[in-house]
């Protein structure tokens, strides 16, 4: 895991010193002396800071959608964390809100789409952060099981992982379930074009109060989110806009009606 440079150690503001310390906890995770039922309970000792921070983040938005309507969705979802997160929030804090559907829509080929508005670089670029195999099978397994571990797990399966541009896919889902509206949305694309048309697409969907969040809106090295937003969104649709309390790499707009 140490060897190659993944974007999130390229990118990273830690210094070589704590990078190393991130990849030992890591391995001592792999090598963890217990039973698996021990380790299966354990995973707290392994989660650094800065990835809590994360899952912090989520947790910061989702309670804000508590009491709208509306489906969650997950656009460039990848490895579906989010979304996983996402359904473990929903189970926590409204375990019989069955209608809280967890869209997550991704290519699964890696990054697509970039312009003259974009800034490719060796770790964000065409064709990177694609995952091997049917990813979306293995997603829409794994979502189902957390649905089933958790509260009220006789009720699964309301989720969906949908596979290809989302450009094409997101009009295509709401042609089939044309009653849907949105109450909280991630956007993890990271190229202006597709950026910027699935905003629109989920804008007109999106609920009062209704939050999208940006995880890459204030980066200079992925200007995509930042540009859609200074081209398209400020000055032309009432909102607000915040700063996650825990990960300032995140933030997110909440629709005004």
């Amino acid at each position: 895991m140490g060897s190659s440079k993944h974007e999130s150690v390229a990118n990273s503001f830690s210094n070589e010193f704590s990078h190393k310390a991130r990849f030992e906890i890591f391995e001592r995770m792999k090598s963890y002396p217990s039973s698996p039922e021990e380790m299966e309970r354990s995973m707290g000792l392994f989660i650094r800071g800065s990835l809590l921070a994360r899952f912090l983040a989520v947790q910061e938005v989702y309670t804000q959608i508590l009491d709208l309507p509306g489906i969650v969705l997950d656009l460039g979802t990848w490895r579906g964390q989010t979304a996983v997160l996402c359904e473990n929030f929903r189970a926590i804090y409204e375990p019989l809100h069955f209608n809280r559907r967890i869209c997550c829509f991704d290519t699964f080929e890696g990054y697509k789409g970039f312009s003259d508005k974009d800034k490719p670089n060796e770790n964000q670029h065409e064709g990177s952060y694609s995952v091997s195999g049917e990813y979306d099978v293995y997603l829409n397994e794994l979502l189902e099981l957390h649905e089933k571990c958790n509260a009220m797990g006789h009720f699964h399966g309301k989720h969906h992982v949908v596979k290809g541009d989302c450009r094409k896919t997101i009009p295509g889902y709401f042609e089939e379930h044309p009653s849907e509206v949105v109450a909280l949305c991630f956007f993890d694309l990271n190229s202006f074009e597709p950026t910027s048309e699935a905003f629109e697409l989920v804008y007109n969907r999106l609920v009062p109060g209704g939050i999208c969040v940006f995880w890459q809106l204030t980066r200079d090295v992925v200007p995509a989110e930042g540009r859609v937003y200074a081209e398209k969104i400020i000055g032309q649709k009432n909102h607000q806009l915040r700063k996650a309390k825990t990960y300032p790499g995140m933030s997110y707009l909440i629709k005004e009606s």
